[in-house]
């Protein structure tokens, strides 16, 4: 699986009043993958989330898996934080499947840098839907 088909599978599962943005922008580096609002719900904050997608978790339980960041999206991740945006960093694992479905965790703010183990994930990890529903509870406050 490529993250472009992971991104599309989340976005799938949104709700119809979710606008998303899967964003390809050669120019500017460090932008997040997607852009997400909630048109009908003026209270609503937008979202901004890079994706990641690994094929496997460590065997080890406790290895601690850091995403792959650049420099350039650690400072734009950073800023939108900064700036009181909602910014998460979504990590698939291709391995890890629930009803054929490719699994995922939502990274905070505080765990991109520190990432998560094999153990948490599997405490955490969430499938498309999940991840949707969680993206609309996020945005809505």
């Amino acid at each position: 699986m490529i993250e472009s088909k992971y991104t599309s599978n989340i976005h799938q599962r949104l709700p119809a009043n979710v606008y998303h943005w899967k964003i390809n922008d050669n120019f500017a580096g460090g932008v997040p993958d997607a852009f997400y609002r909630v048109l009908d719900n003026p209270d609503a904050k937008p979202m901004w989330v890079e994706y990641k997608l690994i094929k496997a978790l460590p065997k080890r339980a406790s290895t601690r898996v850091i995403p792959d960041l650049s420099p350039q999206q650690l400072v734009w991740l950073k800023q939108t934080v900064n700036n009181s945006e909602i910014v998460r960093v979504v990590v698939g694992v291709e391995s890890e499947k629930v009803d054929r479905q490719v699994t995922g965790i939502i990274l905070e703010p505080n765990k991109w840098e520190t990432g998560f183990t094999s153990e948490e994930y599997h405490s955490n990890k969430l499938t498309y839907s999940e991840m949707a529903k969680i993206f609309v509870e996020l945005m809505s406050g």
